[in-house]
């Protein structure tokens, strides 16, 4: 009798964590795709905001996320796509990479975990026709 009711212990115990775990599991998943929906609307003056809606939907998730611990950039890069490598030769680019970083602590039966999202990505944000001598030459009339 005693072995059993220390069976029923443990297996209660076992079925406890794994719980807790997958709602980890789970609202990690949920905050990591707002993480990344919120990649497009990261420029240089809605930090704050994104930072605030992250923030809220942590809060709906159960976790416990300070502002502090987000990290927003917005920078210029000279990273290109496939398809403006392909029209360098007649087009400039002007790309800036939007990245989200954030970190918080869940606790699984007391023991914390350390938790990261990390997402990023490249916006166009212009494009400009490279002069070619060639097209002055038609347009002024002078073949």
């Amino acid at each position: 009798m005693k072995n059993f009711l220390i069976l029923v212990v443990v297996i209660a115990l076992i079925g406890y964590i794994a719980s807790k775990g997958a709602d980890i599991y789970n609202a990690r998943g949920a905050l990591d795709k707002v993480a990344e929906e919120q990649l497009n609307f990261v420029d240089e003056n809605s930090q704050p905001a994104v930072k605030q809606k992250l923030v809220d939907e942590a809060r709906k998730l159960g976790i416990d996320l300070a502002p502090g611990d987000i990290h927003t950039t917005y920078e210029d890069t000279d990273v290109r796509s496939i398809e403006q490598k392909f029209t360098a030769k007649i087009e400039t680019f002007i790309n800036k990479r939007a990245t989200i970083q954030l970190s918080y602590t869940a606790h699984l039966v007391g023991i914390p975990l350390r938790q990261e999202i990390a997402h990023s990505r490249i916006r166009q944000i212009e494009v400009r026709q490279k002069e070619r001598p060639e097209m002055k030459e038609i347009l002024d009339g002078n073949p």
